[in-house]
């Protein structure tokens, strides 16, 4: 019986763990990942995410993305740097203009 109820709960974290390593490998997901460690879960899901085509070698790839407001000064948070390390995309800086 405590495995039956252990089963979903099991099959929940390795969900979000997988999806967690998954975030690593793309840079939207880089992105999204950013957004709900400073806790906006709602906006790194409702989110639009695009690749705005400039690269600089010390910053990275300039993404744009919409609905992530600073709670502390109620700014909008829009332009997104992130950098390929590895096989991995981490974000560099973010800010509400490039």
């Amino acid at each position: 019986m405590k495995i039956r109820k252990r089963t979903p709960l099991l099959a929940a974290a390795i969900l979000i763990v997988l999806l967690w390593i998954a975030s690593f490998f793309s840079p939207e997901g880089a992105i999204r990942r950013y957004m709900f460690l400073k806790l906006h879960p709602i906006s790194a899901v409702t989110s639009e995410i695009t690749d705005l085509g400039a690269h600089l070698a010390i910053d990275g790839h300039l993404y744009h993305a919409t609905k992530y407001v600073d709670r502390a000064t109620g700014g909008e948070i829009s332009f997104f740097y992130v950098k390929k390390k590895g096989p991995f995309w981490l974000v560099e800086s973010a800010g509400s203009g490039p």
